[in-house]
């Protein structure tokens, strides 16, 4: 496989020991998509009233109401969820933030840490189960059994990642097409051959269309990223 970035991740290292194979183009544009009505439909905010008026969202974002549970934890004051895609598969992670006590310049000044940490069994002990939307692993549960094939497709790309973090610079969640891995240590989750392997395979079997095709995020994705519309070179149509 042959990648075309202007950033490094971390199974980049395994071309030297596996060649290059330029019959296989993987273009790894990262694109930020930071307006829900752009992204993909599992992670739009939906506005949908209950019985009782109260507006429910998509299922993939209540994940987002599991808060910290103070009783469990006295480590770990805040977190933030995110889902990896990866060749064809759904990976669900959190960030989970703690204060360490350091030496800024001339002072002791409380730096923010954050370790990450992946799979449902490894965080429920830091996590509140219940909330008032729903049950952390019921929802979890629903994640993770989701048949994401549609979602590769729809964004032709080998990886992705849905960021609920709303920390700065960031003011919402995102959806990034081709992102970072490492940012995300998924390290822990896949080793670099494996991942490169994988991405190998699954742009070559399921979004190659044949020998020297190229790989590309849709145009639509960059445009957004860009700050324009599918109005921004045409008229916007008016009511008559």
């Amino acid at each position: 496989m042959y990648i075309i970035s202007k950033h490094k991740d971390y199974y980049d290292g395994v071309v030297g020991s596996v060649g290059i194979d330029k019959t296989l183009v993987y273009e790894r544009e990262t694109i930020e998509i930071n307006d829900s009505k752009l992204m993909l439909k599992e992670f739009q905010h939906t506005r949908n009233s209950g019985w009782h008026g109260v507006n429910r969202e998509n299922p993939f974002l209540n994940i987002g109401y599991a808060d910290i549970d103070k009783k469990k934890t006295k480590k770990y004051t805040d977190k933030d969820f995110f889902i990896v895609g990866f060749c064809g598969k759904l990976y669900l992670g959190w960030k989970l933030y703690y204060k360490v006590l350091e030496q800024v310049y001339d002072h002791l000044e409380d730096v923010e840490k954050t370790d990450i940490v992946y799979g449902y069994e490894n965080v429920k002990e830091f996590i509140r189960e219940s909330y008032w939307r729903g049950n952390l692993k019921d929802d979890v549960k629903y994640v993770m059994s989701y048949d994401p094939i549609d979602m590769f497709r729809g964004l032709n790309a080998p990886i992705f990642v849905y960021d609920s973090e709303r920390r700065r610079p960031r003011t919402n969640d995102a959806l990034i097409i081709n992102p970072t891995l490492k940012d995300y240590e998924f390290y822990k989750v896949v080793d670099a051959f494996t991942a490169f392997q994988e991405i190998s395979m699954f742009i070559g079997g399921v979004l190659g269309r044949g020998e020297k095709e190229i790989v590309v995020v849709e145009d639509k994705y960059k445009i957004t990223q860009h700050g324009f519309d599918k109005w921004s070179f045409r008229k916007e149509p008016q009511n008559k």
